[in-house]
């Protein structure tokens, strides 16, 4: 199911609002120590439960920097399943030794049981959205991905090196051939194309070509490749508004392949995708792969 804007801010608004609470008791604690020690002294379980460990006041300062250290770093979202772990263990004995038994009613008891609830929420699921989590991770995928990228572009120098330096010794043994003839016979026995694209809207362009190439003779065409890279890969999601596209494509002949380190960076489940599509690996060493079985390819 497919999590919409406004439910990612629906997440946002609770960590911020939750952690505002644990901010503000933190600094409680820190700032009116005294008063915060005399209600744990005046709690029926403080004995059996807290101030046999150390004094009222030493376990109120403590209490106080975890909590606020805690709060700030929920409202960041970073460390966020670990940040929640620690408020969780921080307000259970606090709950118990306080809110339990009460004489002021149930009321704090229960708002300490719906924090423990949210706090279970982000110990399972972390921050979710729009926090520095989400940041790095994003971060560490995109330098994956640059030298990925990097490594391809070194191999694709590389093969073009290697296929100047054929083209010249084969320039060299075949002098009587000119040049006007030999442009025309590439073009004759190019039979195979290959598209790469990065944007759903690309698809678009890719049908219309592949379309258009299928009713002019002078292309001659045998096999018509679309390779989906990047965000282009959400136009095959079922129910995807290209869909129409994509059944346009399937009728000219096209063949789809979908970049699977691509649906990973998107987090796509390849059960999603519209029937007829395959998976590859690493959709910019396929066009390699294209371009060495003589395709011609080129990029949107």
């Amino acid at each position: 199911m497919e999590i919409t804007p406004l439910q990612k801010i629906s997440f946002l608004v609770l960590r911020i609002m939750g952690s505002f609470i644990f901010i503000t008791a933190g600094i409680n604690h820190l700032f009116q120590t005294a008063e915060a020690a005399g209600r744990l002294e005046k709690a029926p379980f403080a004995q059996q439960l807290a101030t046999w460990m150390a004094p009222a006041e030493t376990l109120i300062v403590l209490s106080g920097v975890g909590l606020l250290l805690g709060g700030l770093l929920l409202l960041l979202g970073l460390k966020t399943r670990w940040v929640a772990l620690g408020l969780f263990l921080i307000l259970v004995p606090i709950t118990l030794t306080v809110q339990v038994g009460n004489a002021a009613g149930s009321g704090p008891l229960f708002k300490n049981i719906a924090l423990l609830g949210m706090l279970l929420f982000f110990m399972v699921n972390g921050s979710l959205f729009y926090g520095l989590d989400q940041w790095f991770i994003n971060r560490k995928q995109t330098l994956k991905n640059l030298n990925v990228m990097k490594k391809s572009v070194y191999s694709m120098v590389l093969a073009l090196l290697a296929t100047g330096l054929l083209s010249s010794c084969a320039t060299g043994t075949m002098v009587a051939q000119t040049p006007s003839k030999s442009a025309s016979t590439a073009v004759a026995t190019s039979k195979n194309y290959g598209v790469l694209i990065s944007q759903p809207n690309h698809l678009k362009a890719a049908v219309n070509t592949a379309e258009t190439i299928t009713k002019d003779s002078k292309y001659q065409r045998q096999s018509f490749v679309v390779m989906a890279c990047a965000k282009s890969v959400e136009a095959f999601v079922k129910g995807n508004e290209m869909a129409a596209e994509y059944e346009k494509g399937m009728a000219a002949g096209i063949t789809y392949k979908v970049c699977g380190m691509s649906l990973k960076q998107f987090n796509i489940d390849p059960q999603t995708l519209v029937k007829g599509v395959e998976i590859v690996p690493n959709g910019l060493t396929y066009m390699f792969d294209l371009q060495q079985q003589g395709y011609m390819t080129v990029e949107l």
